[in-house]
């Protein structure tokens, strides 16, 4: 049976002091604030993944969120693990995702043009630059 753990309240967080070592103020249901010894705050999450392993994620800094927005976030991870939604998985997809939206074709073949150009004769990097403009980039718009 798993020991219970007193809620924390505001005025705990907020007068936490920093000692020479880090130290957690327990919530509950795997939320703690830990607390560094430069005087930083953070709430962090520990939960079990969908696969069994650990799993640890950060809600962000206290004050900037709060006890109330970090009970919310610990809420909507459980509610996503509930689901068989790893979080962090979650948000490194719709990170990668969203950095994939932003970037063109063109984008993309620049860059490799530029890293292979390197490697490459000048004449040969011309030309292929040439006819990706030629070929490629106005067909594609």
């Amino acid at each position: 049976m798993s020991r219970t753990t007193a809620p924390l309240y505001d005025s705990a967080c907020r007068s936490a002091k920093p000692t020479d070592r880090a130290y957690k103020l327990f919530d509950g249901d795997g939320l703690y604030l830990l607390v560094q010894p430069n005087g930083r705050k953070g709430w962090r999450f520990r939960y079990v993944k969908p696969d069994g392993r650990e799993g640890l994620t950060s809600f962000g800094n206290y004050p900037v969120v709060g006890l109330a927005d970090a009970r919310k976030k610990r809420l909507e991870v459980k509610r996503m693990l509930a689901e068989g939604i790893d979080p962090i998985e979650s948000k490194h997809q719709a990170k990668t995702q969203a950095t994939i939206r932003g970037r063109t074709f063109e984008d993309v073949a620049l860059d490799w043009h530029k890293a292979m150009s390197a490697k490459w004769a000048p004449g040969h990097a011309k030309t292929v630059l040439s006819r990706l403009k030629t070929h490629v980039f106005s067909t594609n718009r």
